[in-house]
């Protein structure tokens, strides 16, 4: 498995490519909701706005590293940019492996990847925020040595439920 950052993304050498990578991170990204939605269908709409809010990202303070096997083929991502504030932090957006690439350290690596150039560019902290249901990924930051915060909770009104 190949891991590298994703950095000029309107090169035009490589624009098919880089195309197809987008629409798979920009896909991956909204059927994330199906983890505590069963039902959740990610709209064209929705992945269009994430691809052109990508490409529209400072490439200074955005941070797309990708995990692609020996055919080139993407198995997963992590989408992170630099926060207005505090200046000296991260946030990662999504976080995602391919169902048949999981269990096999390429989330893990992904971080890593994330960490490396945060230390590059002095960025102190690292947010994120996982579902509550999502035991992987909340046992995966524990090991990486992130903590918990705070714990945002809903409740939608009987009245409101169509």
């Amino acid at each position: 498995m190949d891991y590298s950052r994703l950095t000029n993304l309107n090169n035009i050498e490589h624009k098919d490519i880089t195309g197809t990578y987008l629409e798979q991170i920009a896909t991956w990204h909204n059927q994330t909701p199906k983890i505590w939605v069963p039902n959740f269908q990610a709209s064209r709409e929705d992945i269009e706005k994430d691809i052109q809010r990508i490409q529209q990202t400072n490439p200074k303070d955005l941070f797309l590293g990708i995990a692609v096997d020996t055919t080139h083929t993407l198995q997963g991502f992590i989408w992170a940019y630099k926060q207005e504030k505090p200046e000296d932090s991260v946030m990662i957006l999504s976080l995602y492996t391919s169902k048949t690439h999981r269990k096999k350290g390429h989330a893990t690596q992904l971080k890593l990847l994330l960490e490396a150039w945060c230390k590059d560019e002095g960025i102190k902290t690292i947010e994120t925020t996982v579902h509550y249901t999502n035991s992987k990924m909340l046992e995966l930051n524990k090991k990486l040595g992130y903590t918990a915060g705070m714990v945002s909770m809903r409740k939608t009104l009987e009245w409101a439920i169509q």
